[in-house]
């Protein structure tokens, strides 16, 4: 299905918004991570802190390749824009799929992890 320029554009600004609010999140649950992990040093405490600073590792690896891909998707956007100006609003493009899915992707993954986090720190906490 079709869509048009301008609505890419405006889906690229959402993800980079989005990529950038769950940068931060990452970075808070890094630092609840990390009172957990002064305040306990029971071992299986700690096997715990550090499957989940494995996965914080992983999902910000994750973020930034998610974050460079977006922004070269609207770069090639700009050179579309550029040469057809006069077709922004109409639907002449196909979305990218494969970035759609990577990005709803992250986001259930982060979703995921928060809550598996959420549950270890009720328990430890």
């Amino acid at each position: 299905m079709k869509t048009t320029l301008n609505h890419l554009h405006h889906q690229h600004t959402d993800w980079l918004r989005e990529l950038d609010f769950y940068k931060i999140e990452l970075k808070v649950l890094n630092e609840r991570l990390a009172e957990v992990a002064g305040a306990n040093t029971a071992m299986p405490v700690m096997q715990q802190v550090e499957h989940f600073q494995n996965r914080f590792v992983l999902l910000n690896e994750q973020l930034d390749l998610l974050v460079h891909e977006v922004k070269l998707a609207e770069q090639a956007l700009q050179e579309k824009v550029k040469s057809m100006p006069e077709h922004i609003d109409q639907k002449v493009t196909q979305p990218n799929e494969k970035l759609q899915a990577d990005v709803s992707y992250l986001y259930k993954n982060i979703a995921d992890t928060r809550f598996e986090f959420n549950g270890f720190l009720a328990k430890t906490m």
